[in-house]
This record gives structure tokens, C-alpha cells and sequence, in this order.
């Protein structure tokens, strides 16, 4: 067999095992479950602005993070939580690392507690006056996530995106019975 015929060959070797390698990972991305996020707990115990434009806080909330795919564990290599109020971000916090195993949940506790300056314009103003009439606020959760799936000697790395809305009572004057709603959470790729 000639030099050419053998490089030939292991040209179209090559070429095989990265198409084989590509539809292995299109398949992965398009056809594993997305991790699931479910926030089942929250509550806002303090949520107020002073007359200087501070907005003090203070809220715990519970999130299980699911991952229903049985063929591999996913390792959260790192975990930014942003706190929005009308789209105004007004509190960060990381998260340790941590491995998901394969079919498994986790459960994350967030803590936000503090004081943040912020200029809401008259709508935003009206909008804050009407919540603390009823005393019921809607936020916003934001994850940003880096994740790494590995299977056998194949990683792959993705930035999903987690958005979760949120209604909560304020219960700082022990009133428990309203309850948090959750308007939902989104997770994108």
C-alpha cells in the first residue's frame, strides 16, 4: 500500500471519529433532561426603603436544584445569585461548588439580608407604594451557573441561565398565613 493510500485512510479515520464525537455531543445537548430548579420556601421578613433611598432586606430563600438524567452526574463549578427588584439588581451571593449525582436533588439555602442604595424613578415608586400597601413584593432571582458534564473521556461545559419570579408577604408582623407564590423558574442554555 502506497504512503498516500495509508494517509488517505487515516485521513478519513480521523474524519469519521469527529463526526461520530459531534452527533455524540448534539445528542447529549438535545436529547438529556435540563436540570431542574423549584423554588419551595421563602421569606421576606423585611423589605423597606428609608428616606435616603436605602432599601433594607432580608430574605431566605429555599431552592432544590433537581438533575433527572440517569446517565451522568453534573458538577456546579460555580453558582451567581443575583436578587432584582423591578429589574434593579440589589443583592449578589456565590455558592460553593458542588457535585449533582445522577437522578438526584439538592437543596440550596439562600441568604439575603442588608442595605442597598437605590433610585427608583416615580413609576417604581408607585409601584413599591401599592406592594407595601398589600405588603406583598414581587422579585426576581437570577442564577448564573458554569456547569461540567462528564461522561467517560467527554466534558463539556455550559453557562445556563436560571430566572425565577417570585410574590412574597412580607411576614415581619407575624402574619404567616400568606403564603410565597412562585411565578416560576426558567432554565437557559
Amino acid at each position: 500500500m502506497s504512503r498516500t493510500k495509508k494517509c488517505m485512510i487515516i485521513f478519513l479515520i480521523i474524519i469519521l471519529v469527529l463526526v461520530l464525537l459531534s452527533l455524540l455531543i448534539v445528542w447529549l445537548i438535545t436529547m438529556a433532561n435540563k436540570i431542574k430548579f423549584h423554588v419551595i420556601g421563602a421569606d421576606l421578613t423585611q423589605f423597606n426603603f428609608t428616606d435616603d433611598n436605602q432599601l433594607l432586606f432580608d430574605l431566605t430563600v429555599n431552592m432544590k436544584v433537581k438533575n433527572p438524567n440517569r446517565a451522568f452526574g453534573v458538577f456546579f463549578d460555580r453558582i451567581e445569585v443575583t436578587l432584582l427588584y423591578q429589574d434593579i439588581k440589589f443583592s449578589n451571593a456565590s455558592m460553593s461548588p458542588f457535585y449533582q449525582g445522577q437522578d438526584g436533588s439538592k437543596l440550596l439555602k439562600l441568604k439575603f439580608d442588608g442595605q442597598q442604595l437605590m433610585n427608583l424613578n416615580a413609576e417604581q415608586l408607585a409601584v413599591f407604594g401599592l406592594e407595601k400597601l398589600v405588603e406583598i413584593f414581587t422579585l426576581k432571582l437570577e442564577l448564573r451557573l458554569q456547569i461540567r458534564v462528564n461522561i467517560d473521556l467527554i466534558k463539556i461545559k455550559l453557562k445556563p441561565k436560571v430566572h425565577c419570579g417570585l410574590n412574597l408577604p412580607l411576614i415581619s408582623r407575624g402574619r404567616t398565613f400568606l403564603r410565597f407564590q412562585i411565578i416560576g423558574c426558567h432554565v437557559a442554555y
